[in-house]
């Protein structure tokens, strides 16, 4: 799972203790992800009558709920992130989200700006033929995609291109398509969560329960695994552990313009799922995989999303439901001279 460039990433340039918490006063049921778009937060949620929440940035004003849970043709079998599978594109000023509906293997084409405007799902599906059940779906641009999925009786974990029907592989997936366990071993142990920026055309894996991340181009053969430690997790001794004894090392992962940022956890699934005892940091990267900063929180925290319009981190943790702010204005200014 690492590529045959690599960088040990230990020590950042700049260091910020995220002390001064704004309590948003949010209580948002069923809420267990969300996003920022411009001066629009989207929640995903649970209600089954209204999955994604949209509220108004900074005052919070709700503005509506939709998508549907159901069985209906444009509804949704399972519960989408507005995060995970998942696209936001302006084209013309008017915000789209393009959707991966894991279940059924469609993308689906949300109107925000008309749904906002109408107070009622304006929703279309664009593509019905795509794989089920893939583990990472991102759609790069009009018609090509980005696919990894289970093979070779759940030993592997296989990324491809989809451009029209035309598959691919590119150098640095290939390389890490070799990664595999032992067949009976739980798969999980590769398990990544992956984004892309569209600018830099290149694309993020954070692995879960890995201490590093690998960073790569879509085109060109650009790749850099980047480890946080100083020595890199081996696949093979992770495997032969009990669950309980692993390490969880990440929980989320965003790209922005000029970065992109992890949570890190580093912490036993032991203690991780049950007491938690450290407290996580988040780390950001330029896109060249070079250290910026490390924020350091005093509160646990499993995702978080940045507002670029009023230099604030807002931070969510989806064991206590405590979603907060920060000013991070000095920090932004820091990181972005």
């Amino acid at each position: 799972m690492v590529l045959d460039s690599f960088v040990y990433a230990t020590e950042f340039p700049s260091e910020f203790i995220l002390d001064n918490k704004m309590e948003t006063g949010l209580d948002i049921v069923g809420a267990w992800d969300f996003a920022i778009q411009d001066s629009l937060m989207i929640f995903s949620t649970r209600n089954n009558n209204g999955l994604w929440k949209f509220l108004s940035l900074p005052e919070l004003n709700e503005l509506g709920d939709f998508l549907i849970k159901g069985e209906g043709p444009l509804e949704f079998s399972s519960y989408p992130s507005v995060t995970d599978k998942v696209n936001f594109s302006e084209i013309g000023g008017v915000l789209f989200s393009y959707i991966y509906d894991f279940d059924n293997g469609r993308l689906l084409k949300l109107n925000i700006n008309k749904s906002l405007k109408n107070k009622e799902t304006i929703i279309s599906v664009i593509d019905d033929s795509l794989p089920k059940f893939l583990f990472d779906f991102m759609m790069l641009d009009s018609g090509r995609y980005f696919y990894r999925e289970i093979s070779n009786m759940e030993t592997q974990q296989l990324r491809s291109l989809d451009h029209f029907g035309n598959v691919s592989v590119n150098i640095n997936m290939a390389k890490l398509n070799e990664a595999s366990v032992m067949k009976g071993i739980d798969f999980t142990v590769m398990t990544t969560m992956t984004r892309y920026n569209e600018i830099h055309d290149k694309i993020v894996e954070m692995n879960f329960g890995l201490n590093y991340i690998n960073l790569y181009a879509v085109d060109g053969d650009f790749g850099k695994t980047i480890c946080v430690e100083s020595k890199l997790d081996d696949i093979g001794q992770i495997e032969s552990k009990e669950n309980v004894d692993r390490i969880f090392r990440f929980s989320d992962v965003r790209v922005y313009d000029n970065f992109f940022g992890l949570v890190y956890v580093n912490e036993k699934e032991e203690t991780y799922f049950t007491s938690r005892k450290n407290l996580p940091e988040i780390l950001l990267f330029d896109w060249e995989g070079n250290p910026l900063a490390k924020l350091k929180l005093q509160s646990h925290i499993s995702t978080f999303d940045i507002d670029f319009l009023n230099n604030e981190i807002y931070t969510f943790d989806s064991r206590t439901d405590e979603f907060a702010k920060y000013d991070i204005g000095e920090i932004l200014s820091v990181i972005q001279k």
